[in-house]
């Protein structure tokens, strides 16, 4: 199986982990939000952590987080979301993430503060 660049992790009781490296393709990301939106179909609202991991290179041209059918319902099943990662890619990630409207809080954090990340998701 070719190595993917975005990894998800379903952990009980409601929360989603991300991680994500190397470069994120279009095609990868329209299959994580869709296994994404399965798993909240299945357990409901939930929590996401993203990890942008070292390796992370960048994004393919036309990759967005609102283009496709089950976006609206991926974003109106998430309590909060967590970033962590790289303060350079801190920009990128939040405007990915802000690029319409989002119902939810999110906040990103440095790469050595992922237990705030943690604490701050569980809050």
């Amino acid at each position: 199986m070719p190595f993917m660049s975005i990894q998800i992790e379903f952990t009980s009781p409601n929360r989603v982990d991300v991680r994500v490296t190397g470069v994120m393709l279009r095609a990868e990301v329209d299959a994580s939000k869709y296994k994404i939106h399965d798993l909240m179909q299945a357990h409901g609202k939930c929590l996401i952590m993203i990890h942008l991991d070292s390796g992370l290179q960048g994004m393919q041209g036309l990759v967005r987080w609102d283009d496709i059918d089950v976006d609206h319902s991926i974003k109106q099943h998430i309590i909060r979301m967590a970033v962590v990662g790289d303060l350079r890619w801190r920009d990128s990630a939040l405007l990915f993430l802000f690029n319409s409207m989002v119902p939810f809080q999110i906040e990103y954090f440095p790469a050595a503060q992922e237990s705030f990340a943690n604490a701050w998701l569980m809050e």
